[in-house]
């Protein structure tokens, strides 16, 4: 992280693990008010509803802004940001993860061939977590969905035909865990991501930090991943 000034947004348990992963670059960390000096990307892991106002204040000041609080909804938020500054958006930093999805994409069109191949999809996290399912978990669903096109929304409950099948588990103090797999009459197919501490997160955002600063408009951690995943895919072209 040499020579890049990382603010953040956020004192809880995921600001904690990147300031603490950031070190000596990290220029500043408040909760949710207006930061005291500049920084060259901002990282928000602070709460959904102070969003606006980080975005704001990175408008105003040129600071790109790395978001990874989850529960938030800007519509325009491409139109605001236009190439004023660079803004990446993740459900989940963790580089692991993002080749996960594509892995996830992949198992979905392989569910396509078959009918009775039955794609599904479960995610567990510690007591109190709020959102569920995590927006890892949507994400995941997503890459899923978009390989098997039979499937064209999730749900917790009890699936019809054309959903996808997701299951929650709210317990304990899991990291993160999430299975993608297929069950077939005579076989089970499944990949698994477990997180055993916070420390993929925290250096993913930081990664995202680096590539994100010089950049102009809005971007996905997906963008980040292509550039250091997609040649692993090359043999047979991008999931």
């Amino acid at each position: 992280m040499t020579g890049l000034r990382i603010g953040l947004f956020g004192r809880g348990r995921l600001g904690s693990a990147i300031a603490a992963e950031a070190g000596g670059a990290l220029a500043w960390q408040v909760a949710r008010e207006a930061p005291p000096s500049p920084a060259d990307v901002a990282v928000d892991a602070s709460v959904p509803e102070a969003l606006e106002a980080h975005l704001e204040w990175a408008l105003a000041t040129g600071t790109d802004l790395v978001i990874g609080t989850t529960g938030w909804s800007l519509p325009d938020l491409e139109a605001r940001v236009g190439s004023r500054i660079g803004v990446l958006t993740a459900s989940n930093f963790s580089v692991s993860v993002a080749l996960m999805a594509r892995f996830a994409e992949v198992l979905g069109r392989f569910a396509a061939l078959d009918p009775a191949r039955d794609p599904f999809l479960v995610e567990r996290h510690h007591r109190l977590k709020a959102d569920a399912p995590s927006g890892t978990a949507r994400t995941l669903a997503e890459s899923l969905m978009r390989g098997c096109p039979r499937k064209t929304e999730w749900t917790l409950g009890t699936p019809a035909p054309h959903q996808l099948s997701v299951g929650v588990v709210r317990a304990g103090a899991e990291f993160g865990m999430h299975t993608v797999g297929l069950d077939a009459p005579a076989e089970l197919l499944e990949i698994t991501h477990t997180a055993r501490s916070r420390a993929p997160f925290a250096q993913g955002a930081l990664a995202a930090a680096r590539w994100l600063h010089g950049r102009k408009g809005v971007f996905s951690m997906d963008d980040l991943a292509a550039d250091l995943l997609d040649p692993l895919f090359a043999f047979g072209g991008r999931p």
